[in-house]
């Protein structure tokens, strides 16, 4: 083991997988939570893992500028494969069944004019190798016979999922398995010599180490401030409403310009809206606004869901680069020793596989190429 001390100040999946990865290297870490682990976005988040395709199809121009996710590709790529054997090896090393499974996205569309510019992209697309092909309304139809019967098309695409809670939960369960652990706590600054951070200050006392990182989302702002150092950010609210449809759907997540129904492999059902709210500070209550509109697109969608079961509404906060979509990875300009793990949006899930194994890298060796395009320095201030 190495003698390397590293505290991780936040408990979601980030927290956990960087601590994970570290604990590969040899390296025990200590977490602090405030809360529970995977209390926030992380454990409520809807657990898909999308195809670079899916990306470059449906959000690329769309929510972040053209041309934006590029230099994140290879994470897509690396939690689409790496997924299947994870879910193995957190089973044998902690104990848990992360709730995976195949699910290939469908993305419908009902309009002739947008399935024309659909089926060039997805040629354009299949040239650069990625995989993605064209579905006909008829098609569609076929393997959800209840849709909506006005469908024109869709882009079928491969993917998987996973039951988040449960699979951060594994990460920590494997991490502890191997001596790291965990303390509750919530910071409230941090203590410094010079350059070089000596100890984060909890409410109920202060911790030590040799190395520090911000995994907080949307509360990795307030870290950086201790230190003199502002974090922009957009925040944004991500509604998850849990139901139990009539009948058990086809394993698939079917999805529009609206609404996304994600079947989970326990046979409950995910319904989450596509367009997130944009919030101010921290609020992440759900909203009755957005339970009617998102069951009513759904029902729209999928009819047969008038009948559906509401089980759980929640909603997280997530925190994105303003105007973009890349990650922030590395360390704190003019501090020696605090590494930031931040702006990963709606993909923390599927991100983080090749965040924890880039942080852990570069914390144990001091640099990895990898993290280079989202070096924090590009942005803070």
């Amino acid at each position: 083991m190495s003698n390397l001390n590293v505290v991780i100040i936040g408990g979601g999946v980030t927290g956990c997988s960087i601590a994970y990865h570290l604990a590969k290297h040899g390296v025990v870490s200590q977490i602090i939570e405030r809360d529970a682990i995977a209390s926030q976005a992380s454990g409520k988040a809807w657990g898909c893992v999308s195809s670079p395709a899916s990306i470059l199809l449906f959000y690329e121009g769309h929510r972040t500028p053209k041309g934006s996710m590029r230099p994140c590709l290879s994470f897509f790529v690396e939690g689409l494969r790496r997924f299947p054997q994870l879910a193995q090896e957190l089973r044998e090393e902690g104990g848990l069944d992360i709730g995976y499974g195949e699910l290939h996205p469908i993305r419908v569309i009902f309009q002739e004019n947008e399935g024309k510019y659909l089926r060039e992209r997805v040629s354009e697309l299949n040239k650069e190798g990625f995989e993605a092909s064209w579905i006909d309304g008829k098609d569609v139809r076929a393997r959800f016979p209840s849709i909506n019967p006005t469908i024109f098309g869709g882009v079928f695409l491969p993917g998987h999922q996973v039951e988040s809670y449960r699979y951060v939960l594994a990460l920590l369960q494997a991490a502890e398995a191997k001596g790291v652990s965990i303390k509750q706590g919530e910071a409230v600054g941090f203590r410094h010599q010079g350059s070089k951070v000596t100890g984060v200050t909890l409410t109920s006392g202060e911790v030590k180490a040799d190395v520090f990182v911000l995994a907080t989302g949307p509360w990795t702002g307030q870290g950086t401030s201790w230190l003199g150092k502002k974090l922009p950010m957009t925040v944004t609210r991500e509604h998850c409403l849990r139901i139990r449809a009539p009948q058990r759907l086809p394993s698939y997540r079917l999805y529009s310009s609206e609404v996304a129904i994600v079947p989970k492999v326990d046979g409950t059902v995910i319904l989450g809206p596509i367009i997130y709210d944009v919030v101010t500070g921290f609020e992440d209550m759900p909203t009755e606004d957005a339970r009617l509109k998102t069951m009513e697109d759904a029902v729209s969608l999928m009819p047969n869901l008038k009948e559906a079961e509401l089980i759980e509404h929640s909603a997280g906060i997530e925190c994105w680069q303003p105007g973009g979509g890349l990650p922030m990875l590395g360390r704190l300009p003019a501090w020696d020793n605090v590494y930031l793990a931040t702006w990963t949006g709606p993909f923390g899930i599927q991100w983080s596989p090749a965040v924890g194994r880039i942080m852990a890298d570069l914390i144990v060796n001091g640099k990895n190429a990898e993290a280079e395009p989202f070096d924090p320095a590009k942005n803070v201030k």
